[in-house]
């Protein structure tokens, strides 16, 4: 797949990461409201608040360790092909460099057979 589009980048961009950030905005909630909550209301029923960020964050958790464990995997074997794709790039511009050269030193041959033949005929310059 293309760099960057892989599912795992997919699933991380559009799964993982929006379901941290609310779970952490979530709790922050919790825990700002609970400090300046002149009411009490939050600290009253502050079981209820922890059991949500629970319940939140256990399935979330699990969901995104799975997701990051292959993700990982998956960013080990990018750079452990790294060498080998280096090496290749390396071959193509060798086997791309010598191509030029024979092209061009064909094309001048080409020239100079041209004007020789040029000369002989008489229909040269």
């Amino acid at each position: 797949m293309a760099r960057g589009r892989s599912i795992n980048n997919i699933l991380m961009a559009s799964v993982a990461i929006p379901l941290v950030v609310c779970w952490l905005v979530f709790a922050s909630y919790v825990i700002y409201k609970g400090l300046n909550d002149p009411t009490g209301f939050v600290q009253s029923n502050l079981d209820f608040y922890v059991a949500l960020i629970a319940i939140i964050g256990g399935p979330a958790l699990l969901f995104i360790n799975s997701i990051l464990e292959v993700w990982k995997q998956e960013q080990t074997s990018n750079l452990a092909m790294q060498p080998a794709r280096l090496e290749l790039k390396i071959e193509q511009a060798k086997h791309q460099q010598a191509h030029d050269l024979l092209m061009a030193q064909k094309g001048q041959e080409h020239e100079q057979w041209m004007d020789a033949h040029s000369h002989d005929t008489g229909t040269g310059e």
